[in-house]
């Protein structure tokens, strides 16, 4: 050393660490010219008084402790090649190579391939086995990243370490494992591994994991055979091949020389018969590129320009209506609820409602003020009586109410979002909010409310909703009364922080969609910036209860913070004072809460008798529920609330019970079953990929573990509702021949049908695949 190097190692060039690895790497360049006895045992002895002219490792680096750097003596590397039995046509493996002391005879089989992390020892194999491929994977992985699988595995893996140097008391049960899932079936793996892999004791349990698939052939016991290497443990070696075996264990064979162990041994353990592990099935495989999860979501679309069109060529026609004064009166006053009728307004071309509506006595005592506003709407619409009476009298009480301002003049805030009362401040237009129940169609009366305004010219509007899937019934609506399906563009084809160059729109989104942002841009920003300072179109807040507790309050566990999408909504209302804001929910004033995101509705502020929303809150949270249903008369009296529903009256309940047949309950064990070895697959799976740990089961990704069950659970939860729902069908379908036989219709109620995501799916499919 101090002739290769010009110094001597107190001088720092060299350490006494270096000097013992050129003596390993010697002693591999010598042992390829060395002429060795032919008898197995004669070849231990003379390789074993080689090892012990070597000086013994006394000195220890630091790096060869944290990564446990301890070569394998020439006489038990010997040996393990002894065992495994390379023939000529095997693919030989060593995963934790270091610098190829087991390696160097294994050169009789048809591929070495060599693995070390280390890049100094990765290097020195390099150099040393130049006519074979090195690899610097993580060896505890290292059934992950072959190419070539091979048909035997030699192996000294770290026994307690980490491929970050951490402390790890089962690296090798790991290194063990991969190597065998790595193995082909029927490939011999020999490894060196620590004194406490074995079946008893507390940590049995892992053994057992780390040989499963494995038939254990011989197990051997070496006492302090690395003690001229700088360490005195105990170590075992497993002989095994790929398979099932006999289930019990072979006898441990314990002797303290290598020479001893290999005259105690006898005849070796015959190879079995290696077979390429199976692969499930392949078909053509499209040329497009997939993602992993692009089953459930839509594609990302760019954003596109689209020209304006020119308005409808449809005739138009004014909604015409006479007001009553003085208003009409309500039906037997005296009920809980009492049918509803249109108190104000008298129209031309009158429809009923497809089912009757009612509406509480309170609130039927409260008439809506006369409006000044006529909507327009393509004639065919009112010609074909489209909208029903309420949904007209909802277009035009709508509009007239958000063609009024509020009181005062305000400025948004530079923090939290409290309008700021300022003399030189925006006046913003009042809201309305649209209360109806299911069945009143308020889809339908949005879409009204937009198509007035589409043919006024005003073209660009916002209309937000619960989920993005629900952009199909805002089309199905629109289309009805005349629109086009593509008048209304899905936010969630736009990537986020690219401009959206849509030109005239209706630009639809999810209120998920509406507080998220990518990279520090916000989609709320994106949103501003297409609308444009100057926007005075619509602002629709389909399922407004979604914004409910921006303001926060009291939860079952403590102080709640206001809701993200709540906050944001209030916010692009703040932005855009001259946007006509309508809000449409059947629970919306179930909490005074909840009222926070109305801030278009006038109930505090300038001109009322409360000064903001927290002394409103308090005072109408003082009263309870009887402040809460003079809060909604009030807002009817204003002209900016209307809540109707479905009447109930006559409707009789009869519950239809389907009986599971054998047959069906057969299917649904199997189905069972099926979805249970998923999941058996779904688990080691993650044990593969390094979210949980394969041995004892800790997880190491948190975050991926949750997602990945989250979307398995949900997967098969969507797929048994389906399931029940298909077996319903026997007793349904005939229910319903019954029905439309006694001239009744059968309404069909679907819930989570997946329709959107088949949608999807169908979409992504490749026209060339079979």
């Amino acid at each position: 050393m101090i002739a290769a190097f010009g110094s001597k190692s107190a001088d720092g060039i060299w350490t006494q660490r270096d000097s013992f690895v050129m003596t390993e790497i010697a002693a591999i360049l010598a042992g390829r010219s060395a002429k060795l006895p032919e008898q197995p045992i004669a070849i231990i002895e003379q390789l074993a008084k080689l090892e012990k002219s070597f000086p013994t490792q006394t000195v220890r680096s630091e790096e060869q402790i944290a990564h446990q750097h301890f070569s394998t003596p020439l006489d038990l590397s010997w040996l393990i090649n002894h065992l495994a039995i390379i023939g000529s046509e095997d693919i030989v493996l060593e995963p934790s190579a270091g610098i190829g002391t087991i390696a160097q005879w294994a050169g009789q089989g048809k591929m070495l391939l060599l693995n070390e992390l280390d890049p100094v020892r990765a290097a020195a194999l390099r150099i040393l086995f130049p006519e074979h491929g090195v690899t610097s994977f993580n060896a505890a992985q290292i059934n992950q990243h072959l190419s070539v699988p091979p048909t035997v595995v030699v192996m000294n893996p770290p026994f307690a370490r980490n491929a970050a140097g951490a402390m790890d008391p089962f690296a090798a049960h790991r290194h063990f494992a991969a190597a065998l899932a790595a193995l082909q079936y029927g490939g011999r793996i020999v490894a060196i591994m620590p004194d406490n892999f074995n079946p008893g004791g507390k940590h049995g349990s892992l053994f057992d994991r780390a040989i499963s698939g494995a038939n254990i052939r011989m197990m051997l016991r070496l006492d302090k055979g690395f003690a001229g290497k700088g360490t005195s443990v105990a170590v075992r070696i497993v002989v095994a091949d790929k398979g099932r075996g006999p289930g019990r264990l072979p006898t441990t064979i314990n002797r303290t020389t290598v020479s001893k162990l290999l005259d105690a041994i006898g005849q070796l353990p015959a190879r079995a018969i290696v077979h390429p592990n199976p692969t499930p099935p392949t078909r053509p495989r499209s040329t497009r590129t997939g993602s992993l999860f692009g089953a459930f979501r839509a594609s990302p679309a760019k954003s596109f320009p689209r020209a304006a069109r020119p308005l409808p060529s449809f005739e138009i026609a004014s909604v015409n209506y006479r007001i009553h004064d003085p208003v009409a009166a309500a039906h037997d006053e005296t009920a809980l609820y009492v049918p509803w009728r249109s108190q104000r307004l008298e129209f031309e071309n009158p429809c009923e409602h497809p089912s009757p509506l009612v509406e509480s006595a309170a609130m039927a005592a409260v008439a809506l003020p006369a409006p000044n506003y006529r909507p327009q709407l393509p004639k065919r619409v009112l010609d074909d009586r489209i909208l029903s009476t309420p949904q007209l009298e909802t277009i035009v009480h709508a509009l007239a109410a958000t063609d009024i301002d509020l009181p005062g003049r305000y400025r948004a805030p530079e923090k939290g979002l409290a309008l700021v009362p300022h003399a030189d401040g925006q006046l913003y237009r009042q809201g309305f909010f649209l209360g109806d129940g299911t069945g009143a169609g308020k889809g339908r009366q949005l879409a009204g409310i937009t198509m007035d305004q589409w043919l006024r010219g005003k073209r660009r509007h916002l209309w937000l909703s619960d989920s993005s899937a629900l952009i199909e019934d805002a089309r199905r609506d629109w289309q009805a009364l005349g629109g086009t399906p593509l008048d209304i563009q899905p936010l969630g084809r736009v990537r986020a922080g690219a401009g959206i160059e849509m030109g005239d729109a209706i630009l639809f989104a999810s209120y998920a969609t509406l507080r998220s942002e990518a990279g520090g841009d916000r989609r709320l920003d994106q949103i501003l910036a297409w609308l444009g300072d100057a926007f005075d179109g619509l602002l629709l807040f389909d399922e407004a209860h979604a914004m409910g507790g921006v303001a926060g309050g009291e939860g079952r566990f403590g102080t709640v913070a206001g809701s993200q999408q709540g906050i944001a909504g209030v916010e692009l209302q703040n932005r855009l004072p001259r946007a006509r804001v309508i809000y449409a929910s059947a629970t919306g004033a179930s909490d005074i809460n909840n009222l926070a995101y109305a801030t278009r509705l006038g109930l505090w502020g300038e001109g009322t008798a409360f000064v903001d929303r927290e002394a409103f809150a308090a005072r109408i949270r003082d009263g309870g529920v009887a402040a809460m249903e003079l809060v909604a008369r009030e807002l009817k009296a204003m002209g900016v609330y209307t809540a109707r529903a479905l009447s109930y009256a006559g409707v009789e309940y009869d519950i239809l019970e389907h009986a599971l047949t054998p047959a069906q309950i057969k299917d649904f064990d199997t189905y069972a079953d099926a979805w249970a070895i998923i999941h058996r697959n779904m688990e080691e799976a993650l044990a593969a990929a390094g979210v949980v740990d394969r041995l004892t089961g800790a997880t190491l990704n948190g975050q991926a573990l949750s997602a990945a069950r989250s979307r398995f659970e949900s997967a098969k939860q969507r797929f048994f509702s389906a399931l029940l729902l298909a077996m319903k069908l026997p007793s349904l379908l005939p229910a319903i021949d019954v029905a439309l036989q006694s001239d009744q219709s059968a309404v069909i109620q679907l819930v989570t049908t997946s329709e959107a995501l088949l949608s999807r799916r169908l979409a992504d499919l490749d026209p060339a695949d079979p």
